[in-house]
């Protein structure tokens, strides 16, 4: 019998790992072949018959063994083979306790000394460096060094698909960044894959920016899985990435999923009338998003309906933006008829849409009973003089209209729609129409309150023939020789000095000039001086202009002279 090992008095620690060791796993696999080996060898030897040529010739009868004495042979056998297993139990055991406790101060690191153990790197630089060298690319310093802050602003680095898997991958557990800027970084389908997979780990960032990164339908696939999970995201940047109409349904799925998105941008893509048909429904039945955005796509025909008929029952957008479309004359119409159910859209943009005079009066007929809408752009649209005069006459005769921005850009108007103009801007205070101008020069209608604040103040005050001192004590009440934009507010009302409160806000802030919030006496005298100047810079010029015309209008006498007879 084998001696048995001495067994170490220090007590083998116990490994925490959930699953075995490979090394004790190969270990256990040779002791239960040898244990095989050796059972079946002890068998063979029991079990298999002595042949006749170990035993010569013919076997007398009296050199056989009775049946009685084999079985005591047998049973002494049975005997050795037991005390044998128990000892070999025992080696095992002290063999597997001592590999144990050789193993474990090397392969685990909870068994190492506080100084032997490397300190864990809580912002993520180590394991950045570490996904850097498994993907085969250069770690960028600018995202090292932010690691710890609220943004990380990486567009234009063009770190490709295997840079996006390194940021992603340390990017899952990081409790800090808020807003993620990766556009133009040509992340294509791998690399979006990656992000998408990380934001579902992620529940911090809330703004994330994927434009331009060629993410296809591979990319729109993973984005609306992303969604589906995702809590926390608000803020989604998408456009530019090559969506065409076989985008549109997984892109349809994530809107519907989404109950946190608040604003969505998917402008310069490619969807296009089916596109839209998938959208369409979608986005009525949203429930979450504010603003959207479709520009520079292909929406057109039943597409562009589908759109235009979604304002009728959503609820939730506030801002729209369908410019560079194809809606026609048949999508504004949409759009009108749905203005008229909708209450909460407030901005609108239809610009560069080929919307002509039948789509102008359909739309008008919406705005005649919308009363939210407050921003509306149909810049670059052939919507004639009459459409815009049954525009301007819905806006007009709509008590509860409270639209404050009409642009018209680049489409010049007549007369007489300038005149109408005039008389809107008189009637509602702040109201303004950008357009082309008059026979094509670029110009804005703008009523009196829509000049320079600071030059009607001075106005005022020349006309009422006060020293700037004196007014400036009038509106100062409590003589600390500064006042607030309150203070202000009050006193021009006080003097009838009709100011919107955006004007006295852009007062306030061009006199604040060491920006504390108020305006002392000296920077009033400073902006006052200021239109004095420019005053005096504007007659400089028109004398000037004035005294050149005559010189050129004296040398042209000169040439044009008829001789003397």
């Amino acid at each position: 019998m084998a001696p048995r090992r001495q067994r170490m008095t220090r007590k083998a620690p116990t490994p925490s790992f959930r699953k075995p060791h490979p090394a004790l796993e190969s270990l256990k696999r040779m002791w239960k072949k040898q244990e095989e080996e050796e059972e079946a060898r002890r068998k063979g030897i029991i079990l298999e018959p002595p042949s006749v040529a170990e035993q010569g010739t013919d076997v007398s009868p009296d050199s056989r063994l009775s049946e009685e004495e084999e079985d005591e042979e047998e049973e002494e056998e049975e005997q050795e083979k037991g005390k044998e297993k128990k000892q070999a139990a025992v080696v095992k055991k002290d063999e597997y306790e001592d590999f144990v406790y050789m193993i474990s101060d090397e392969e685990f690191p909870e068994n190492e000394s506080e100084e032997d153990r490397e300190p864990y790197d809580a912002t993520g630089r180590t394991d950045y460096l570490a996904a850097c060298s498994r993907f085969h690319v250069t770690p960028a310093d600018y995202f090292m060094r932010n690691l710890m802050e609220e943004e990380i602003l990486m567009g234009y680095y063009g770190f490709g698909p295997q840079g996006g898997r390194a940021i992603s991958s340390v990017l899952g557990s990081n409790t800090t960044v808020t807003k993620l800027d990766l556009k133009y970084n040509s992340l294509e389908e791998d690399g979006t894959m990656a992000v998408c997979s990380m934001m579902e780990e992620n529940c911090y960032i809330t703004s994330l920016n994927m434009s331009h990164n060629g993410m296809k339908y591979t990319g729109s696939m993973a984005m609306e899985k992303m969604l589906q999970g995702n809590t926390t995201l608000t803020d989604l940047n998408c456009s530019g990435n090559q969506f065409n109409d076989h985008c549109a349904k997984p892109w349809a799925g994530a809107i519907r999923a989404s109950l946190h998105l608040r604003k969505l941008d998917l402008s310069a893509n490619e969807f296009g009338e089916d596109g839209g048909m998938e959208l369409g429904p979608a986005i009525a039945e949203n429930e979450s998003l504010t603003e959207l955005s479709l520009r520079w796509n292909h929406l057109r025909l039943d597409g562009a309906l589908a759109i235009a008929w979604s304002l009728k029952t959503n609820q939730m957008l506030k801002k729209l933006d369908l410019a560079w479309n194809g809606f026609a004359n048949a999508g504004a119409g949409a759009v009108g008829e749905s203005l008229k159910f909708n209450g909460t859209l407030q901005e609108l943009d239809l610009s560069h849409n080929r919307i002509g005079e039948e789509g102008a009066k359909l739309l008008a007929k919406g705005l005649a009973e919308n009363e939210t809408l407050k921003v509306l752009r149909l810049g670059d649209n052939p919507l004639t003089v009459a459409g815009m005069t049954a525009i301007l006459l819905a806006i007009k005769q709509n008590p509860n209209n409270v639209l404050e921005e009409l642009h018209f850009d680049n489409i010049t108007l007549t007369l007489e729609l300038m005149e109408l103009l005039e008389e809107m801007c008189k009637n509602r205070p702040g109201f303004k129409v950008a357009h082309g101008g008059l026979g094509g020069v670029e110009a804005r209608a703008q009523s009196e309150k829509q000049k320079d604040p600071m030059v009607l103040v001075k106005q005022y005050i020349d006309r009422a023939n006060l020293r700037l001192v004196d007014f400036f004590n009038s509106i100062d009440k409590d003589k600390s020789m500064t006042v607030t934009a309150e203070e202000l507010e009050v006193g021009l009302a006080r003097a009838k000095v009709a100011l919107t409160r955006d004007q006295i806000k852009d007062l306030v802030v061009r006199l604040d000039r060491d920006g504390d919030g108020e305006i002392d006496y000296g920077e009033f005298v400073y902006g006052a001086q200021q239109v004095n100047l420019a005053e005096r810079q504007q007659k400089k010029k028109n004398l000037e202009a004035q005294k050149k015309r005559q010189e050129d209008e004296a040398r042209m006498s000169q040439i044009i002279k008829p001789p003397e007879s």
